[in-house]
């Protein structure tokens, strides 16, 4: 059947809108970007922008979140389809380091650009969306402890050790700080974190 034009045309507007609100927070940030220009940048009314997203912090969050759910979906896929517990948590920092290369721009503003207005625009939605994703990220470590393939530590510092890293240099990368090859970087911090959280036999 083939799509709806109507229904095209108003998913392709709304990412028009969520484009170019995404560049002019990294520019500017959510509190000095204003609807008019994000509006020049979509090409899309004001109205248009209200109807689909009721005002600026509302777009903000709209793009926080569903960035965070795209990133915490593929994770969560990684370890479902995952064949062993090394390479689930290996896997996993691999997603983590090639997520953020390939979406460099959400990545800057989901690690750098989340200020006052976004903490008070994302709080309830944000505690609901990491209640699933670290819950099934804790049962599927849950089994490779109860296997004895992983360490039985705290879930902050399991996290820690397995993401902490990839963060950090991701951070730096971001930021401009380092001009490191950054899906190079992915096979040595994915054995890593592996060393790290594995059982000594």
């Amino acid at each position: 059947m083939a799509a709806d034009p109507a229904k095209k045309s108003t998913v392709q507007r709304r990412e028009a809108i969520l484009a170019a609100a995404l560049a002019a927070f990294n520019e500017h940030g959510v509190a000095g970007a204003s609807i008019e220009e994000i509006r020049g940048r979509s090409g899309a009314s004001v109205g248009s922008i209200y109807h689909h997203f009721g005002g600026k912090d509302e777009l903000a969050g709209a793009l926080y979140l569903e960035g965070l759910a795209d990133y915490q979906d593929g994770f969560v896929s990684v370890l479902d389809a995952s064949s062993s517990t090394c390479s689930g948590v290996e896997g996993a920092v691999r997603h983590h380091i090639n997520w953020i290369y390939e979406h460099r721009d959400l990545a800057r503003f989901l690690l750098l650009g989340r200020d006052a207005s976004l903490v008070v625009a994302t709080e309830r939605p944000l505690r609901e969306l990491n209640r699933r994703f670290f819950g099934a990220v804790r049962d599927w470590m849950r089994t490779g402890v109860q296997a004895g393939e992983l360490r039985d530590l705290p879930p902050e510092v399991a996290t820690a050790l397995w993401i902490g890293p990839s963060q950090e240099l991701s951070r730096y990368w971001l930021a401009g700080r380092t001009q490191i090859d950054l899906p190079g970087s992915a096979a040595v911090l994915a054995t890593a974190a592996w060393l790290s959280l594995k059982e000594e036999s």
